[in-house]
């Protein structure tokens, strides 16, 4: 067993068994060689909504190095003010990744299952303009690399919108082989974080079985939205001790469970601490059990209880 010192806390790990000491959440926030957030579904709001205010507020708090989307960030016939923030906001504007989903379709083309017209959110935070984005030919799709203290986030995000309902032709075959090139490219050597987005819940079960099984195996977090609601995945059969945390990501405004994910990235060994922050609390917090899981990577998942952990 070996032996790891977090704030003057032990912190014990066994190639079974592993546990996080309880910290206060200010002292993760300093522990975490950084951090970042994911979010989704605000559906056009931005400050003015108390939900996404908060967000806000937190995110900055936490000092996020950036910001990951998941998708439906506007909403068509009405206004939409979150476009202003990422448009003239130097955090959201250079910090934040959009996902195209079909809030984007709907809003940008003729109707949310118009593929891939929502391109153009990418453009309100300039996202062609960044160095370290590749975005696809078809505008809607793109990997990127965040690098930070040694630690690279491979970023791939992908357009599956909810409409059309048939998931053949709404997560298109060459979005998918795409996906496994993306995959068979990235080579980690220890210093490697792979985070697979596309907006229509558990995507991953539409995959073939073979392409399900490399996806577990090779991302790190997988994420979805649609639902509007904090969920963990599960797939029964896949579990090797080393499958990728599969969430969905809730939504931050407009939801019965307002929230957002932030992610707290350590090492020794590299792993992560994933917390869905409910927006309904007056501050951010450490959360229950069911809101927060720790990631090893290319090792196992646990779900947190911080007062057992004490």
């Amino acid at each position: 067993m070996i032996k790891y010192l977090l704030l003057n806390t032990l912190i014990f790990i066994s190639l079974t068994e592993f546990a996080i000491a309880q910290v206060p959440l200010e002292q993760l926030d300093k522990k975490a060689i950084f951090s970042f957030s994911v979010m989704s579904d605000n559906k056009g709001y931005a400050l003015e909504n108390p939900h996404m205010r908060k967000c806000d507020q937190w995110i900055r708090e936490e000092g996020d190095a950036f910001i990951l989307g998941l998708g439906d960030h506007v909403k068509f016939n009405r206004k939409n003010p979150f476009l202003r923030l990422i448009t003239h906001d130097s955090l959201w504007h250079n910090h934040f990744y959009p996902n195209v989903a079909d809030g984007e379709n709907e809003f940008w083309g003729k109707g949310q299952d118009d593929w891939g017209t929502g391109y153009p959110i990418l453009d309100s935070v300039d996202l062609a303009g960044r160095k370290n984005v590749w975005i696809r030919d078809n505008k809607c799709e793109y990997y990127a690399r965040e690098t930070h203290h040694g630690i690279t986030v491979h970023i791939i995000q992908l357009h599956y919108s909810d409409s059309p309902i048939d998931p053949d032709v709404a997560f298109r075959e060459d979005s998918r082989r795409w996906l496994m090139g993306v995959l068979d490219s990235i080579k980690k050597d220890g210093n490697d974080i792979i985070v697979v987005l596309a907006h229509t819940g558990n995507w991953v079960n539409v995959l073939s079985e073979q392409r399900k099984k490399k996806v577990l195996a090779k991302a790190d977090l997988i994420l979805g939205a649609t639902t509007h609601i904090f969920t963990k995945y599960e797939y029964p059969g896949y579990e090797t001790g080393k499958e990728a945390i599969a969430l969905n990501s809730g939504a931050v405004g407009n939801s019965i469970d307002s929230g957002f994910l932030q992610v707290h990235v350590l090492k020794y060994p590299l792993r992560l601490v994933i917390q869905y922050q409910r927006t309904r609390f007056p501050e951010r917090q450490l959360q229950e059990p069911l809101f927060s899981y720790e990631k090893i990577i290319d090792g196992p998942i646990r779900q947190i209880d911080w007062e057992k952990t004490k």
